[in-house]
């Protein structure tokens, strides 16, 4: 049996499409949660009245998606739990395709579906990644057109977590969320912390969602879209708490002369979009909290049965729609790609 945790902040517009698709599932969940973030929109009151077999769990406040995630575990009755955002909707048969590869697979943690835009389901939203030394997420078929994006059968880098399935007794030993990211880069360092202690993520392709609206103010999807400041800052930030809670002290010392260069260069593009102060900020607010980075890194790292140099790669990176695509900038992003696979290579064999 499934627990569907639906995480929500004020989604009244999405939320229910979102829970109808879930109980047009074959089978249907055995329970679902609506994890609310203290919304002002109607959207609780609203699921409350339209969906009374619908248990509603106060997360205690707008702390991002990452709080709500480890509620709804914690709140959750069965071992197998659905974990999704408000704004995406399963469609015919996804959820029994998760369960299948999740049932077939005992080391798998993490299973994913493949989310299409919602307003254009021919295009592929997110789908898997996988883990950069930089730590970054270097994403697969990200906007690729549906016929072209590739079908992996097997375990992949990583994953994006707007709708995944795991188990509740693996997310519990590995730390479930980091609660301090709020939002972005959190599924980064989710997958990465399940893999470091042996357990695998995969990608279902067969299972497929649409991502109706994605978070405001932070999510791109467009090159006309401007890149809005709160995301550098949060990239700036929580990259460093990636890399402080996941990496081995010695893969980190002999990467950080490239994690100064990228901190560097990104500080360099967030300054060419007026936003060097959010950016400052986010590196800053990183050394702030690194005692709490390195308190959350402990219990996680005595579970650690594969070296970094297994996980990480050098693989050029993705960049945001129209952030460095032509001109310079262009020939700077893949010089940049260049350097860092380089240097990789030269230290993988190193690294812890």
């Amino acid at each position: 049996m499934i627990s569907a945790i639906v995480v929500n902040w004020n989604g009244r517009e999405y939320i229910e499409e979102c829970i109808d698709a879930l109980l047009a599932q074959e089978p249907a969940p055995a329970e679902i949660l609506l994890v609310d973030n203290r919304s002002d929109d109607g959207s609780r009151e609203f699921v409350a009245e339209r969906y009374p077999d619908v248990e509603i769990v106060d997360a205690g406040g707008n702390h991002g998606p990452a709080r709500a995630r480890n509620v709804g575990v914690e709140a959750a009755s069965h071992e197998c739990c659905l974990l999704i955002d408000n704004d995406v909707v399963l469609q015919r048969g996804a959820l029994a395709a998760l369960r299948a590869r999740y049932d077939a697979h005992d080391r798998a943690a993490m299973v994913q579906a493949r989310s299409l835009c919602g307003d254009d389901a021919t295009t592929v939203h997110y789908d898997h990644a996988d883990l950069h030394f930089l730590g970054t997420l270097v994403l697969h078929n990200w906007l690729r057109p549906l016929e072209a994006a590739d079908r992996p059968d097997g375990a992949v880098g990583a994953g994006i977590a707007l709708c995944f399935l795991t188990r509740r007794s693996v997310y519990r030993e590995v730390g479930g969320f980091d609660e301090k990211m709020f939002i972005l880069y959190e599924d980064n360092e989710f997958s990465w912390r399940l893999r470091m202690c042996g357990h695998e993520v995969h990608l279902v392709p067969d299972a497929l969602c649409r991502h109706l609206g994605g978070t405001v103010g932070l999510s791109m999807r467009s090159a006309d879209a401007p890149y809005p400041a709160r995301r550098t800052y949060l990239h700036c930030r929580n990259r460093w708490f990636v890399l402080g809670a996941c990496m081995r002290w010695r893969t980190f010392v002999l990467t950080l002369p490239a994690q100064l260069a990228y901190a560097f260069l990104y500080t360099g593009f967030a300054a060419s979009r007026g936003h060097v102060f959010a950016a400052l900020r986010g590196h800053f607010a990183a050394l702030f909290q690194w005692p709490s980075v390195v308190r959350r890194r402990r219990p996680v790292q005595r579970l650690r049965s594969v070296p970094d140099r297994q996980l990480l790669c050098a693989a050029p990176m993705t960049p945001n729609p129209g952030l460095a695509d032509r001109g310079f900038k262009a020939w700077l992003r893949r010089s940049s790609d260049r350097f860092f696979g380089v240097y990789w290579s030269c230290v993988r064999g190193l690294c812890g």
